[in-house]
């Protein structure tokens, strides 16, 4: 329920007032697809016709997929540009997840998950490679395409804000707590540098993406894997029948240890001054599998962390917030669950233990 929840807050991002526009600024810019509930949609139906082919109820599938197919119809966005990416990405990646679960019923959600959002990227590479004109490259011409819908996301979140920050409330608020004035100023920095592109005079040979649309691909396929495993759950809610085995909690969270070799061509490739055309690819690398083995550790510190000590450090960490500021404190936490999920890979911190929180009911 908490899930669905977040889902819809996070759709509805563009639309939340002013005071929270910065807020939602960021979550616009970190999500390459701003219409997640969408991409969950279009998962649910997809493992409808999965359990239909499976000897579930046909109605049931076909009732999703007509849902789905309104909504990724009706969306209102044109048929160019980023509202032709949306509706072919969550297409692509809802039929690539039905394709992945009808060869391997027997596999794990997060197999089925990496392999159909693989297979998902490579189509649409392809798509963008016949489509891109004047002999750009996909990879350009996905750039070009993101770098316009990001300027304009962050335009609106900075008019929005703007608008606020004008008024006299804002500056009396401002006058009485001035910290909330400079971190608010500070927020607006930052994301103008994530999300704007680089001038010419600061990148070499011209200008460029800014860090956020250079890191677009990871964003998206980590994105789409949280739909999936949303949508995946909700359909073993709504339904009797059973597709493959359901969601585990976040501490069992395991997968292949050959995924380590992600980490190590990335960083390679970020470290050979060779390989500099390929640093966004290394980049993307790292930003996608690291997510991983810190969402890894985190399943290890759920293990091992009891309940009451982990209510004590959740307080302890939103004390540190006002404190440190969110940047140093998510830096903290990311770097140490990502070291324990990497650790994890070589010695089973899970191994023979039990876990320290009981499982739900």
């Amino acid at each position: 329920m908490l899930a669905l929840v977040l889902m819809v807050l996070v759709t509805s991002a563009p639309a939340w007032p002013p005071p929270l526009a910065l807020l939602a600024g960021a979550i616009r810019l970190l999500l390459p697809v701003e219409q997640f509930a969408l991409l969950v949609l279009v998962a649910i139906a997809s493992c409808g016709i999965v359990g239909w082919w499976s000897g579930g109820r046909l109605l049931m599938g076909l009732v999703w997929v007509a849902a789905a197919a309104y909504v990724v119809w009706r969306v209102p966005l044109p048929l160019t540009g980023y509202g032709a990416f949306l509706r072919g990405w969550a297409v692509t990646v809802g039929a690539a997840f039905g394709l992945v679960c009808l060869a391997s019923p027997s596999r794990p959600f997060l197999s089925r998950g990496l392999a159909a959002i693989a297979l998902a990227g490579g189509v649409t590479l392809v798509g963008f490679a016949t489509r891109a004109v004047d002999g750009a490259s996909a990879s350009a011409a996905a750039e070009q395409m993101l770098s316009r819908e990001y300027q304009q996301r962050l335009g609106a979140a900075l008019d929005a804000w703007r608008s606020r920050s004008t008024s006299t409330t804002w500056r009396e608020f401002s006058r009485r707590v001035p910290e909330a004035m400079d971190r608010a100023n500070r927020l607006e920095a930052v994301l103008v540098a994530l999300g704007e592109p680089v001038t010419a005079s600061d990148a070499v040979g011209g200008s460029r993406a800014g860090p956020l649309v250079r890191l677009a691909p990871a964003l998206l396929a980590l994105e789409s894997l949280a739909a999936l495993a949303l949508g995946w759950a909700a359909y073993h809610r709504l339904t009797r029948s059973r597709i493959g085995p359901p969601l585990g909690a976040l501490r069992d969270l395991r997968f292949n240890d050959q995924c380590v070799w992600g980490l190590v061509v990335g960083i390679t490739v970020l470290l050979l001054p060779t390989l500099v055309e390929w640093r966004t690819v290394g980049l993307n690398l790292l930003c996608f599998f690291g997510t991983l083995y810190a969402l890894r550790g985190a399943g290890v510190l759920t293990w091992w962390v009891p309940d009451r000590i982990a209510g004590w450090a959740l307080l302890a960490l939103l004390v540190l917030v006002p404190i440190l500021g969110p940047m140093w404190v998510l830096v903290t936490v990311l770097a140490i669950t990502f070291s324990l999920g990497l650790g994890d890979t070589w010695r089973d911190f899970r191994a023979g233990a039990a876990p320290r929180r009981p499982s739900s009911p």
